[in-house]
C-alpha cells in the first residue's frame, strides 16, 4: 500500500510544478512589457511619425521617394555616402586588425594599456576629435609642417583638409577603436595552439595563418565591417567639419532639410531611404553569415 501512495504523491507534485510553471511564464512575460513599451515609445514612434510624414502631405503621396531616385544630384550624394562608408570600412578594418591580433597575443599588462589607449578616442567629444584633426592636418598644420620644414618631403603644403581625404581620416580615428573592440572580442576566443600544432606539422607561419587563424577570426569581421559601415553612412559631424561642398553626406542633406529649408516631408523621405539602406546591410548580414542561413 505504499507504492501507490508514494506515486501518486510524486503525481501530484508533478502536476502541482506543471501548474505552478504555468503561472510564472504569464507573470515572465509581463515583466517584458515596460522594457517593450518603452522602445516603442522612443524608438518605433518616431519612426512611424517620420514615415507618415514622408508619404502625407497631406494627402498619401510618394512623390519625395520618387523625386529623391529622379534627381542625379541627389544619387550623387547616395554615391558619396556610400564611398565614404566603404572605403572607412575598408581602412578601419585593415588598421584595427592588427591592433586587435596583437591584443590578442600579448601579455594581460600590455593589453590593459593598449585597451585603456584605444578608449581614449571613444571617451572624447566627437566635436574635439574633429577640431583636433583640424588643427593638424589645415595647411599650416602640424603635418604639413612636418612634411614640409622638418622632412622635406613636399615643397607645397598638402591639401588634406575640406575634401573627402580629411573626412576619411576623420572616421578612421573615430570607427577603427570599435572596430578592434569586435575583433579582439573573436580573437581572444581563438585557440593559439592551433598556430603552433600547424608549423609543427610543416606550415610556414604566413600559410597557418591564412589558412587556420583568420577564417576563425571570419565572424569578427564581418560583425566589425557592417557595425563601422551602418555608422559611417550615419555619420554627420565629421563630414560637415572635415568635408566640403563635394563630401555632401545623405546625414547632413537630412539636416539641411529639417533645419535650414524646413522641408519635413521630403527630409523624412530621406531619413527613411538611410534607414532602408541600413536594414539592407544588416540582411546582408545576416543572410551572409553561417548564423543567419541556419
Amino acid at each position: 500500500m505504499v507504492l501507490p501512495y508514494r506515486h501518486g504523491r510524486e503525481a501530484a507534485a508533478v502536476v502541482l510544478g506543471r501548474a505552478r510553471r504555468a503561472r510564472e511564464v504569464p507573470t515572465a512575460q509581463l515583466l517584458l512589457v515596460p522594457g517593450l513599451a518603452f522602445l516603442a515609445l522612443v524608438f518605433a514612434g518616431p519612426l512611424l511619425l517620420l514615415l507618415s510624414r514622408s508619404v502625407l502631405d497631406p494627402n498619401f503621396t510618394l512623390r519625395h521617394y520618387e523625386h529623391v531616385f529622379a534627381v542625379p544630384e541627389y544619387l550623387h550624394v547616395l554615391g558619396v555616402t556610400f564611398e565614404i562608408a566603404a572605403i572607412t570600412t575598408a581602412l578601419s578594418l585593415i588598421l584595427g586588425y592588427p591592433v586587435a591580433y596583437v591584443m590578442a597575443r600579448t601579455s594581460e599588462g600590455w593589453r590593459t594599456l593598449m585597451l585603456a589607449v584605444l578608449l581614449l578616442p571613444i571617451w572624447t567629444n566627437v566635436l574635439v576629435r574633429c577640431y583636433a584633426w583640424m588643427l593638424l592636418l589645415q595647411t599650416k598644420g602640424v603635418v604639413n609642417i612636418a612634411l614640409v620644414d622638418w622632412l622635406g618631403v613636399t615643397d607645397t603644403p598638402i591639401e588634406m583638409m575640406y575634401n573627402f581625404t580629411g573626412v576619411v581620416v576623420g572616421l578612421v580615428h573615430y570607427l577603427v577603436p570599435p572596430a578592434v573592440l569586435i575583433l579582439f572580442s573573436v580573437m581572444r576566443l581563438i585557440d593559439v595552439r592551433l598556430l603552433d600544432v600547424a608549423e609543427s606539422l610543416g606550415a610556414p607561419p604566413l600559410r597557418a595563418f591564412w589558412r587556420i587563424y583568420f577564417p576563425l577570426t571570419m565572424p569578427g569581421i564581418r560583425a566589425a565591417a557592417i557595425l563601422v559601415f551602418i555608422m559611417a553612412i550615419g555619420a554627420y559631424v565629421t563630414p560637415a567639419l572635415l568635408g566640403g561642398k563635394r563630401e555632401l553626406t545623405i546625414a547632413m542633406l537630412i539636416n539641411t532639410q529639417f533645419s535650414e529649408l524646413l522641408n519635413w516631408g521630403f527630409g523624412s523621405a530621406l531619413a527613411m531611404v538611410l534607414l532602408a539602406v541600413t536594414l539592407v546591410a544588416l540582411y546582408l548580414y545576416y543572410t551572409l553569415t553561417p548564423q543567419g542561413k541556419r
